[in-house]
């Protein structure tokens, strides 16, 4: 479990990435240090051995030579020898403690050929079991100046133990620096990996909670939490999500009250109408009044069911829009001539305004006509007696506006945003009017965006309420032209 946390993960990523860093610029810097130390250790050696070559082309007598040579040797913990161009030995350092015999004539022809050809060489060993231990051995041509060819050859011998001891300081160098690169680079990626980890924590509790059915359940990001954009953002995001759905839980709720009560009005009515009917407390010459307000209320249940079941599948774009070309004019003719008795109850005015006799839309025709049924009906309810309705039809390109005015008390500038919602009523007393379900506006918007259009409301109050939507403008059938042109 610990491996597998986001705390151990990032932890572990920065330990190992620091430790890889650390041995691969480790090696390299070994590599880098073990060759400088060589080449070092080279230059020494050859300044070292010119210098012996100089001593003897100034022809120093070789006693002399050899006394120099040898406290030279000694001094220096170094090993000298000194050959002719045959191999042969003139001068042996002995006394410098790496000699491994009583005595050498010559060194072997392996050892030596190189050097003997007139070129500069190094060794690295015993050679051939002369040192008593593996040494580097720097190998310098003595060159005749007047052309002659090779005179011989200084060999100039260090103890590889020196080198080493030099690389093992270094390797101890490292080792401490990288011991404390390592404890630093722990502390600090404990510390960044607990930051990162810490309000990626804060935010799971949050959504535990949440699915545990705690709906005010926050993200609270301290400010150095908040430091880190993309973490500020997943809070943020956390938060908004959980507002949105918990404001959709609450409005699922009262959803589910305002269903209940609009069902509730019908079904009381039709079931104290039934009993009075079957226990005889309403007399058998009103039973047929009584029994057509119950098949009123049945159709009004029935009606309400039909409504919430075309939500449920607006909701969940079930609702499918079959689009056609028809005449938006004549859907509006026959949706007004459907209110015709209202319309006389309340002698309300009606004003129809189009542009052109014909005009056509594509959109679906049956949902459109239940828009402007729903729209026509409200402005009907709330237009004050002997007021009036305005309906306009604007073609524009390739849309066609339609506008819904009517006289009466308006709507509040307040209110205007949330006619739409489902169940939203502006006047709350309207929940005991048998003829409004609050749903009718909160149909139609979702019926105008599920034909990726839009319906807007403008209104002022105690004066008149306008609804304007658009359709996509049509074409009228090549069948319909004709009969229009008989």
């Amino acid at each position: 479990m610990f491996g597998k946390t986001l705390f151990s993960r990032i932890f572990f990523i920065n330990i190992i990435t620091v430790l890889v860093c650390i041995i691969v610029l480790g090696s390299l810097q070994m590599v880098l240090m073990t060759n400088y130390i060589a080449r070092q250790s080279e230059e020494s050696l050859a300044k070292s051995a010119e210098s012996i070559v100089t001593l003897i082309k100034n022809s120093v007598p070789a006693e002399n030579l050899s006394v120099y040579l040898s406290g030279f040797a000694h001094s220096s913990d170094k090993h000298i020898i000194i050959l002719n161009s045959r191999s042969g030995v003139i001068i042996n350092t002995e006394a410098s403690g790496f000699f491994a015999r009583d005595q050498l004539s010559f060194v072997p022809n392996e050892y030596s050929k190189v050097v003997l050809s007139g070129q500069k060489n190094t060794i690295i060993g015993t050679m051939g079991g002369i040192f008593n231990q593996t040494m580097f051995t720097l190998q310098l041509p003595i060159l005749d100046e007047n052309g002659g060819g090779v005179l011989g050859a200084v060999f100039i011998s260090m103890p590889i133990p020196e080198q080493q001891k030099m690389t093992n300081e270094l390797f101890r160098v490292l080792s401490f620096s990288a011991i404390m690169v390592c404890i630093i680079s722990f502390l600090l990626s404990y510390m960044l990996s607990r930051r990162l980890s810490t309000p990626i924590s804060k935010i799971r509790t949050s959504a535990v909670e949440f699915a545990k059915g705690n709906l005010e359940a926050r993200v609270d990001l301290g400010k150095s939490d908040a430091e880190t954009v993309e973490i500020k953002e997943l809070g943020d995001t956390f938060n908004e999500m959980a507002a949105e759905l918990e404001k959709a839980e609450e409005t699922r709720m009262a959803f589910i009250s305002d269903v209940s009560h609009e069902l509730r009005t019908p079904m009381t009515t039709i079931s104290g109408f039934v009993y009075g009917i079957l226990d005889d407390t309403i007399p058998p010459e009103k039973q047929k009044e009584y029994l057509t307000i119950v098949h009123s209320e049945i159709t009004r249940l029935s009606r309400l069911v039909n409504t919430f079941l075309d939500i449920t599948r607006l909701n969940s774009d079930k609702m499918v829009i079959h689009q056609t070309n028809f005449d938006i004019n004549e859907t509006i003719r026959m949706v007004i001539i459907s209110l015709e008795k209202k319309l006389e109850d309340k002698k309300i005015d009606v004003d129809l305004k189009f542009s052109d006799q014909y005009c056509y839309v594509r959109a679906d025709s049956d949902s459109i006509k239940r828009v402007l049924t729903n729209l026509l009906d409200n402005a009907v309810k709330f237009t004050y007696p002997e007021g009036k309705i305005t309906v306009t039809v604007t073609p524009k390109q390739q849309e066609v506006y339609i506008s819904v005015h009517n006289t009466g008390c308006g709507i509040p500038e307040e209110q205007q945003r949330m006619i739409f919602e489902r169940l939203y009523k502006v006047d709350k007393s309207r929940s005991e009017n048998k003829e409004g379900t609050g749903i009718g506006l909160y149909l139609v918007k979702q019926i105008i965006r599920a034909h990726g259009k839009n319906i807007i409301v403008n209104s002022k109050e105690g004066e008149y309420a306008e609804f304007v939507f658009n359709l996509s403008a049509g074409r009228r059938s090549d069948k319909r032209e004709k009969t229009e042109q008989k």
